[in-house]
């Protein structure tokens, strides 16, 4: 019934071969796949910075971004050279520019880039400081 060849070495080396890579690249897909309870992954940096802005307050609304106050730049009243560029764009400020201060912290901003930011975050980009005292 079953005659045994010299031609089927080759076929059942090749058939296992297939098999044992089949049964290995499903084994590593469960591996990965399910979570370990004797090794848990560390976190990626990025999950932690997701969990910190989950509990972090989200930005403002436009109306409060309106009540930031502006004021132009002037070259003559800088207090220090560290203030004659805007730390969001790295760009220098340019006479009678409309920039943001903010209302704690004192930190100055192109209107325009400060506006883009304060929507996503409510902290000074700068020193991180809320922008909104805690009992506001």
């Amino acid at each position: 019934m079953w005659e045994f060849s010299i031609h089927m070495i080759p076929t059942m080396i090749g058939f296992g071969t297939s098999i044992g890579f089949l049964v290995y690249v499903c084994t590593r897909l469960v591996c990965t796949k399910a979570p370990s309870s004797f090794h848990p992954r560390p976190h990626s940096p990025l999950d932690v910075e997701r969990q910190f802005h989950a509990q972090m307050p989200t930005g403002f609304e436009p109306t409060v971004l309106s009540a930031i106050p502006t004021m132009r730049f002037n070259r003559d009243a800088l207090v220090s050279t560290d203030d004659s560029q805007c730390a969001i764009c790295l760009e220098e400020y340019e006479e009678e520019e409309v920039m943001r201060v903010m209302p704690r912290c004192k930190h100055k901003f192109h209107a325009a880039c400060i506006d883009v930011w304060l929507p996503k975050h409510s902290t000074c980009p700068v020193c991180r400081l809320p922008l909104l005292s805690p009992s506001l």
